[in-house]
C-alpha cells in the first residue's frame, strides 16, 4: 500500500490533465467482447477500464492466452508461437475481428529482435512515432510499474486506470500517442489481473509492453499478439 501511495502521488507530475476532448476512433465489432469478471476469486475488482476506449486489446489479450492455457502446448520457437496464435485468433472471429488481415508472420524478425534486447522498451519508444512528450511521459510510468508489481492487484489496476486518466486528458497528446499508449495500458492491466488470479508473481514484463507498442504503432491487434508471443515464448523458455 505504501508504494502504491507514492506512485499515485508521483503520476500527476508527469501527466498533464487539461482536457475531456479525446474521442475514440477505433471502430468495429470489439465492443461485443465481455470482460471477465471472475474477480470475487482473487481480487476485489476485474481487469476492466470502460474509461479506456482501446480496453478490447486486454480483453481480447487474456481471451485468447485462456484458450491456449488450456492446450499442452510448450514450444520455445517463436515461429511456432505465432502460427499458433494466428490460428487460434482465426478461429475465434467473435473475440479477434478481422485477425486474418492482421497476421504475425511478416513481424517475426521484429518480435525475436524484441525479445533479445534488454533495452527493447527504449529503442522501441526511440523509433515510434509518439511525440516526444509522450515518449518519455510513457516511459516514466512504465519504469515505476515496479513500485507495485509486488502488490495485491487492486492496488495494480488503480495505478494504471489512474495513468490512463491523466493520458486522455492530456491535450500535449495526439488522438495516436493515446491510441498506442492506452492499447498498452489495457495488455499490461490485464496481464496483471491473469497473473494474480493464478496466484503467480506478477514481474512487471517491459518487455511484453515493447511488443504492444511495437504492434499497436500498426493497429490494435497486431499489439496484443505480439505481446502474448513474447510472454508465451518467455514463460517457456526455462532459462527465464
Amino acid at each position: 500500500m505504501k508504494n502504491l501511495k507514492v506512485l499515485l502521488a508521483i503520476l500527476p507530475l508527469f501527466t498533464v490533465a487539461c482536457s475531456d476532448d479525446y474521442t475514440d476512433d477505433f471502430t468495429g465489432k470489439t465492443t461485443e467482447i465481455a470482460y471477465r469478471n471472475e474477480s470475487a476469486k482473487k481480487s476485489g475488482i476485474g481487469p476492466g477500464n470502460p474509461a479506456n476506449p482501446f480496453d478490447t486489446a486486454g480483453s481480447m489479450h487474456n481471451e485468447i492466452l485462456e484458450i491456449i492455457g488450456d492446450t499442452d502446448f510448450n514450444s520455445q520457437s517463436i515461429e511456432e508461437i505465432a502460427i499458433l496464435i494466428d490460428s487460434v485468433s482465426d478461429a475465434h472471429p467473435e473475440l479477434m475481428p478481422l485477425s486474418s488481415d492482421y497476421n504475425l508472420s511478416g513481424r517475426l524478425s521484429e518480435i525475436t529482435w524484441i525479445v533479445n534486447n534488454e533495452n527493447a522498451i527504449t529503442d522501441v519508444l526511440t523509433a515510434c512515432t509518439m511525440g516526444v512528450s509522450a515518449k518519455a511521459n510513457f516511459i516514466t510510468f512504465v519504469n515505476n510499474l515496479p513500485l507495485v508489481a509486488n502488490d495485491p492487484y487492486d492496488d495494480i489496476h488503480s495505478v494504471i486506470v489512474s495513468y490512463e486518466a491523466g493520458v486522455l486528458a492530456n491535450t500535449g497528446f495526439s488522438d495516436e500517442d493515446k491510441r498506442i499508449i492506452l492499447t498498452a495500458t489495457s495488455v499490461a492491466r490485464y496481464t496483471a489481473y491473469e497473473k494474480k488470479r493464478k496466484d503467480k508473481d506478477w514481474e512487471t514484463n517491459v518487455t511484453s509492453i515493447a511488443a504492444t507498442v511495437s504492434g499497436a504503432e500498426q493497429n490494435l491487434i497486431l499489439g496484443l499478439k505480439m505481446a502474448l508471443t513474447v510472454e508465451i515464448y518467455q514463460s517457456n523458455d526455462p532459462t527465464l
